[in-house]
């Protein structure tokens, strides 16, 4: 059953009209997450209506190519500008946009693209395997377990910076609070609101990257007068291309550890890409040899996060398939596809269409290695946009990243909202406070407060006593506790000696 329902899906692919739209889609997809701060999500939002005029198979590969291929888009937009294409390349721009201050856009871009393409297709291959056996791993994942997945992504905040490990918490706790401003899911009581209705729904996510990130390094642009790349140019070479490429051949086992780390939290429901992608950055710092070097141009540090964040589709497809739960926020809109079109997705998903299924799977598969191979036709032309004078980057990138900061919601408060977090960016910036640990308190303390009061309120404050949440909490533990342990041991082979 499972090899004819294969040979079907592959039959799919040649399909003229599933071609035509899944074409459509990789363009539209690319180019909606070059453009800064918007995201796929946007654009499946707005051709979500039209699945009404098309059949099943054209529908839903073309949702889903959107999902799959816009964070590709967005790690190029990341790394040149120092503002995330979609949200979920926020911790790209940790070490890719140092790498472009350095003239190494090109090889930076060429590390991205090739652990994104490949880490989106392998991921299709794990979920391939993993269909026997993915409910019962789904299953076994409560919101108690959920609860120190979180806590595993947060305890890297520690590490998101160049200086003091206790200003790097300072700025984690800062984005924890920030995160909590509006109402309280449990109780319904608003928190930091100052009456103002619009605080009422949160800060958003888009705003906080645009001001923390992206108009800070434009404001040091025009303070500075000098172009993005201030290294020696190697900007749209071969040699540095294909360095990119070699660098992924070189830290492969990276490569392969963060696809793995992806595919897990994309299989988890409701946790998403960028908590993949952060989670993967830090499990490449804790492992690091070197890493004192994360933050200023590592190339560890774009191969990472951009192999993790694309794993998450083939998990989280697995996941929207399988339980009729979507396991990432364009997912969401994935199953809203499904619905229209009048398929339940659930486990019968895997036996009524099982060609279907595995079509989507191919489909992701497939596009993602066309997307990188697209990306690199052009990065020689999309590189150059890091040699353009101050006086003419500036007011464009002004006027981006603000424009980025409105679409997320079409509000107008979510300028000004921009504008007041570039104030903080640039004091943070001027007094070494970092950044992304700051960027990676504020996605993540909403979600660990979510998750919290769901495991305490179903299980009691003893929640954690469960097999998976220990294993995760020593997990956690385990990176801080190692130091000193190596320490004590060397210390005590020096006495004996």
């Amino acid at each position: 059953m499972l090899g004819a329902a294969f040979l079907q899906a592959i039959h799919n692919l040649t399909d003229p009209g599933l071609l035509l739209y899944t074409g459509s889609a990789i363009i539209i997809g690319l180019f909606i997450g070059i453009l800064p701060a918007i995201g796929g999500l946007v654009p499946m939002a707005m051709t979500l209506p039209f699945v009404f005029w098309m059949t099943p198979l054209q529908a839903l590969p073309f949702i889903v190519t959107i999902a799959a291929v816009s964070s590709t888009g967005g790690a190029m937009t990341s790394i040149l500008l120092n503002i995330p294409g979609d949200e979920v390349n926020a911790a790209t721009i940790i070490d890719g946009y140092p790498m472009t201050k350095k003239g190494e856009s090109s090889r930076a871009i060429g590390a991205a693209l090739v652990s994104s393409a490949f880490g989106g297709a392998a991921s299709v291959l794990i979920a391939l395997v993993g269909i026997p056996i993915l409910l019962s791993i789904v299953m076994a994942f409560r919101s108690a377990e959920m609860v120190f997945v979180v806590l595993l992504g947060i305890s890297f905040v520690a590490g998101l910076g160049e200086r003091s490990m206790v200003r790097n918490l300072i700025s984690g706790v800062l984005g924890i609070l920030v995160a909590l401003i509006g109402f309280q899911q449990s109780t319904g009581i608003p928190r930091f609101t100052f009456g103002s209705t619009y605080l009422y729904s949160g800060v958003g996510l888009v705003p906080v990257i645009v001001g923390l990130f992206a108009l800070p390094e434009a404001i040091d642009l025009a303070a500075t007068g000098s172009t993005i790349a201030k290294g020696e140019m190697r900007i749209g070479r071969i040699e540095a291309l294909v360095s990119g490429v070699r660098d992924v051949m070189n830290h492969w086992w990276l490569w392969l550890r963060c696809m793995v780390i992806g595919w897990v939290v994309g299989v988890i429901p409701g946790i998403g890409g960028i908590v993949a992608a952060f989670v993967s950055y830090g499990h490449a710092r804790a492992s690091s040899k070197h890493p004192e070097k994360f933050g200023t141009g590592c190339i560890e540090g774009v191969i990472a996060p951009q192999s993790g964040l694309n794993a998450v589709q083939g998990g989280s497809m697995l996941t929207t398939l399988a339980l009729g739960v979507p396991g990432s926020a364009g997912m969401v809109i994935v199953l809203g596809a499904f619905i229209l079109l009048g398929l339940v997705p659930g486990p019968r998903m895997l036996t009524d269409h099982l060609d279907l299924s595995l079509t989507l799977l191919l489909v992701i598969f497939v596009t993602n290695l066309i997307a990188g191979i697209i990306c690199f036709a052009v990065i020689p032309y999309v590189t150059k946009i890091v040699t353009v004078p101050a006086r003419i980057m500036f007011p464009s990138l002004v006027v981006l990243g603000l424009t980025g900061a409105f679409l997320y919601a079409g509000q107008i408060a979510d300028v000004f909202m921009a504008v007041l977090f570039t104030f903080l960016g640039v004091v943070m910036r001027k007094f070494g406070y970092s950044r992304p640990a700051f960027l990676l308190g504020f996605v993540l303390g909403g979600l660990f407060e979510k998750y919290f009061f769901i495991a305490y309120s179903a299980d009691g404050p003893l929640f954690f006593l469960r097999p998976i949440s220990l294993a995760l909490i020593l997990i956690t533990i385990s990176p801080l506790i190692y130091g000193p342990i190596k320490k004590l041991f060397a210390k005590q082979i020096e006495e004996e000696v």
